[in-house]
């Protein structure tokens, strides 16, 4: 297997098919020197598209396919395991550990239909829509990054990997988009944060065919790093035609069924015959 090393900053990243670091691979002749960013600046359209690792992976594979690919990602990844490992109980528990990672893809799916799920409560929020096909599953890399796969109609649309600070991209927000910029080869366009709408500190990066988004997780120590197809990105809209009502909101049907026009109290009086 060929390998590259290339130097962000402080950290050193290993490019290869199932890379440990689970970013990207690129030319590296396509890497520019990084001008400043800011707000005002458009998201750097990069010389050459960026290649997702394992290589294999692209967008429109259909869930199973995905996990098609980390069956054969974990068993290159567990071989020199297998290697040094004799038969017996160790194996079978290296076994039962490599079926586990496999299955997890799977195991984990999630479909965004027409009923709340728990992954509202968390840091994804945002990441996808309800009723409008959409579906998630994710694992887990080498080295504890995780990656979540994001399908509209079971077709891959969006990759989005949580890395931890003091990892392989710094120890903060700020060096994490420094070592992004470098790494890509341009500055991004940097949108602030809107908490009343849910919205963190985010960094974007366009390519031919791709969105890079970083997104600020800083009090969670995390900096996450989405990588969306262009092609749904920059028409979100008509795919995510659909919402879904709040869960506390009243059936229209049992609505008109239970709510009438109030009733006048009677007058002193009404209802009793005139003597004549």
């Amino acid at each position: 297997m060929q390998r590259r090393l290339l130097s962000v900053g402080t950290c050193t990243l290993l490019i290869s098919s199932f890379a440990t670091c689970a970013l990207v691979g690129w030319d590296t002749a396509a890497l520019a020197k990084p001008a400043a960013g800011g707000k005002s600046a458009q998201p750097a359209v990069l010389k050459n598209d960026i290649r997702l690792t394992p290589e294999r992976i692209r967008w429109g594979l259909s869930l199973q396919q995905v996990a098609k690919i980390y069956d054969d990602a974990f068993d290159v990844q567990y071989a020199p395991v297998y290697k040094r490992t004799d038969p017996g109980v160790e194996m079978q528990a290296i076994d039962a550990e490599v079926a586990d990672k496999k299955e997890l893809i799977r195991r984990m799916r999630v479909d965004f239909g027409v009923t709340p799920t728990g992954v509202d409560q968390g840091p994804l929020r945002g990441e996808y829509s309800y009723n409008n096909g959409e579906s998630m599953t994710h694992t887990q890399l080498p080295g504890g990054t995780q990656r979540y796969f994001f399908f509209f109609n079971d077709k891959l649309w969006k990759v989005y990997d949580e890395y931890k600070l003091g990892s392989k991209l710094g120890t903060s927000w700020s060096a994490a988009i420094s070592a992004l910029t470098e790494l890509f080869g341009g500055p991004p366009k940097i949108v602030e944060a809107d908490p009343q709408h849910g919205k963190r500190d985010e960094a974007i990066w366009n390519t031919q065919s791709m969105q890079i988004r970083a997104v600020n997780r800083e009090d969670q120590k995390i900096v996450a790093v989405a990588f969306a197809d262009r092609s749904i990105q920059d028409d979100i809209a008509t795919h995510r035609p659909n919402r879904l009502g709040s869960p506390d909101a009243m059936d229209s049907q049992v609505r008109d069924a239970t709510t009438h026009e109030p009733v006048a109290a009677p007058k002193p009086g009404a209802g009793k015959s005139k003597k004549k």
